[in-house]
């Protein structure tokens, strides 16, 4: 039926025409038209545009012939709002982010497997949070009143990843909280008070030449997963001699800034830097923070390249070097080493010195991927790299050579130096023992080496 009235023009900016989520292949595995304003084929249209983008990768707001595209990417899997309005841009992307993680919260794992068992939940879930193209309900706690299909559990992919610091087991595997939020276990052995606690760090760093730091910042968060039963207070101790703005003292742990969760109490953070609070149902950050400058802990890598003159005419070999700056209890994952090759190359061997290590050459962007599987703190290693070019140009290798950057996971290793003291979990007149796990993580956001 169609609807005779108009919107006007404040509630029209605040509204969308279609939601989908694409798999990496572009096929459409979710797909809901709230307005039927746009054309269909939307889908097609939004992948192809995505595809041909000249430079790489898109912005996350583009538009096609008048109809304006708004997506994220989470897992391999992207989630896309179309509209003819001009609506807030950052409205849609939160919008979108919360969805992603409404999803994650009540099927356990966000991937295409998960999200194709459990559709049924997934279109009831779209229909209370989103009504006629607007956003109603984006809160996992609220929607648990009107959402009744049970979820279906999917097994994640092993992860080598673990949590720590309980009181009765050591580690349990990274995918113990991806169990769904709401679903119901027959068996009562099964029935587990759970508090899982992630603190994420993500660097951008920027080295010169001489391997002097140019720029260092973290952007931090604490993100908490409760499967909790009743109404329990929450006690997180966090660093006694955290301090929150720059150059307020010449010691101590010190963040440019932060902010918290709404559920947050702050009322002992002065003090005793404590934070009290209720958690609600789901995923959620209990605090965001900003460094820059000095780190109490050292960046976990550094590296070098030289090149080696050889006899063999046309050919020249570039040595480049990574070095863990962890401690040797620690380790690094899924290093990708991007380099950036001179121009002038026109093939690249290569020798590699460790197992579980790999190189791909691009020969179109002149770049080689070194991949490396696991890396343990304190260790260095090294690829060769054989680059043949014609005489001429021998000469200027050395002046045209790119950056280097990497990418990578630390588990178990935080360079701020920030830490949980003490998680303590409360609830008035009964004897609450639960498992908390806590777990460090350090990801790369931009960690790049300049050569010259």
């Amino acid at each position: 039926t169609a609807h005779t009235h108009t919107e006007s023009g404040a509630a029209a900016a605040q509204m969308i025409s279609q939601f989908f989520i694409l798999t990496s292949r572009g096929d459409p595995i979710v797909s809901k038209d709230y307005r039927g304003d746009v054309v269909r084929g939307t889908a097609e249209i939004f992948f192809r545009k995505l595809k041909s983008w000249p430079s790489g990768e898109p912005p996350p707001i583009f538009s096609v012939e008048g109809i304006h595209f708004i997506h994220i990417k989470r897992n391999g899997l992207l989630f896309v709002c179309t509209t003819k309005f001009n609506v807030p841009p950052t409205m849609v992307v939160e919008l979108l982010n919360r969805l992603a993680n409404i999803f994650k919260d009540y099927c356990g794992v966000l991937t295409e497997e998960s999200i194709r068992v459990n559709f049924v939940l997934i279109y009831e879930l779209l229909d209370e949070a989103i009504d006629f193209g607007y956003a109603q309900c984006t809160s996992t706690e609220s929607l648990k009143s009107y959402v009744y299909n049970e979820p279906v559990a999917v097994q994640p992919a092993d992860d080598t990843a673990s949590f720590g610091l309980d009181l009765q087991r050591r580690s349990v595997p990274s995918s113990a909280p991806n169990k769904p939020l709401t679903l119901r276990f027959q068996d009562q052995k099964d029935r587990k008070n759970e508090i899982f606690l992630d603190m994420l760090e993500r660097l951008t760093c920027l080295f010169g030449p001489n391997g002097s730091v140019l720029r260092a910042e973290i952007d931090g968060s604490i993100q908490m997963k409760s499967f909790l039963q009743g109404a329990p207070d929450l006690s997180l101790g966090l660093n006694e001699d955290l301090i929150i703005g720059k150059g307020r003292a010449m010691y101590g742990l010190m963040l440019d800034d932060c902010n918290f969760h709404e559920c947050v109490n702050l009322s002992d953070f002065e003090r005793s830097r404590t934070l009290v609070l209720r958690p609600p149902d789901g995923e959620f950050t209990v605090m965001n923070y900003r460094i820059t400058g000095q780190f109490q802990n050292a960046l976990p890598f550094r590296t070098s390249c030289t090149f080696e003159d050889v006899p063999s005419p046309g050919r020249t070999d570039l040595i480049v070097t990574v070095h863990a700056d962890l401690p040797h209890k620690c380790h690094a994952t899924n290093i990708t080493v991007r380099i950036n090759l001179p121009k002038a190359i026109s093939s690249c061997g290569n020798e590699l010195m460790g197992p579980n290590q790999s190189v791909e050459f691009k020969k179109e962007e002149k770049v080689a991927f070194w991949k490396i599987a696991k890396l343990d703190g304190a260790v260095t290693t090294y690829v060769r790299l054989k680059l043949m070019c014609s005489e001429d140009d021998q000469r200027m290798l050395r002046h045209d050579m790119g950056n280097i950057s990497l990418e990578f996971e630390v588990p178990m290793y935080v360079c701020s130096g920030l830490n949980i003291r003490f998680l303590h979990v409360t609830e008035r007149g009964r004897n609450y023992v639960p498992f908390r796990w806590v777990r460090y993580i350090t990801h790369s956001d931009s960690y790049v080496f300049r050569t010259r």
